[in-house]
């Protein structure tokens, strides 16, 4: 009999990803989710909804449930706050299921002393998660790219309508990112896994967040495009003003402060093996052909059932 892993977010970004590698090894595969399932709806759901009995129900059976969600800000009375205290129903829920093991899919460099509140709520989960009694893993991805990723898309999407891209503070902080393949991969190694685990999941190359941009200017066809120096708050001030275009929050301050901080980078071996220059290469020209506007992504889906 196969064993059992619930997910969140199977039909989203890194829920998918770790949904498929589970697949391939002869899992099978539930989720909780809030969007309607594509069809064919490969992965049976039920309601993300933060209810004791519902969530029991929901995950009774599972061997293994892994957890990828969390809010990236602040919106419509959802808080960093909130979500922490989301987490903490879903490992009392898990644990009055019976499941086995628990993981959770945090963010690299994640601290409570942090001054960032998407960082500091995100070590705060893993306190709750160590707290619990349950088997546990932690990864720690640093930025994921794929066909989804938010950031990486937009930078592309930017660079093909405007004619220069700005980049803020030099552009010289940096950033280590990886496939969305080889996140599925290292958080499906975590579910397999037994004991504690706390692990990184970083790609194996580094760049300056300037060189990040040309690099994704070369893959969709513009490596002509000129970069452009500003301060910071030049920087937030003129995506703030194509918010009000697009409907979006585009980056917030947090997030630009994140990355000054090189928060998005790893001290641990890389644990992702395929170069992201060479996955952007190969989609450079179907990627960022559209904005993908995260507020509409995230908290206008319509309810399930």
């Amino acid at each position: 009999m196969p064993r059992t892993a619930v997910i969140t977010g199977a039909y989203s970004n890194i829920g998918s990803a770790v949904a498929h590698s589970l697949a391939e090894r002869g899992w099978a595969v539930r989720t909780l989710t809030n969007r309607i399932p594509p069809p064919p709806a490969r992965f049976p759901a039920s309601a993300l909804r933060f209810d004791a009995a519902h969530l029991e129900t929901a995950l009774r059976g599972a061997d293994v449930f892994v957890n990828t969600y969390w809010v990236r800000f602040p919106y419509a009375g959802v808080t960093f706050d909130s979500a922490v205290r989301n987490i903490q129903v879903l490992i009392d829920a898990a644990r009055a299921a019976g499941v086995r093991r628990f993981v959770q899919v945090s963010v690299s460099r994640a601290s409570e002393s942090s001054a960032l509140g998407y960082y500091r709520g995100k070590a705060l989960a893993e306190s709750a998660l160590r707290r619990s009694g349950l088997d546990y893993a932690i990864v720690r991805p640093t930025l994921v790219v794929g066909p989804h990723d938010v950031l990486t898309g937009n930078i592309a999407w930017f660079l093909r309508r405007f004619p220069v891209c700005l980049v803020p503070d030099g552009g010289e902080y940096l950033l280590q990112p990886l496939t969305l393949d080889d996140a599925g991969r290292i958080i499906g190694d975590a579910a397999d896994a037994a004991g504690p685990t706390e692990l990184d999941a970083a790609g194996p190359e580094v760049f300056a967040f300037a060189d990040y941009v040309r690099m994704v200017a070369g893959a969709v066809g513009v490596p002509h495009r000129p970069v452009l120096r500003v301060p910071p708050r030049l920087f937030l001030a003129a995506l703030q003003l194509v918010s009000l275009f697009l409907g979006d929050i585009v980056l917030t301050a947090e997030e630009l402060e994140g990355l000054r901080q090189n928060l998005l980078t790893s001290d641990q071996a890389p644990l992702g093996t395929a170069p992201v220059r060479e996955w952007l290469r190969a989609h450079g020209q179907t990627f960022g052909l559209t904005y993908t506007n995260d507020t509409v992504t995230r908290f206008a889906q319509p309810p399930r059932p």
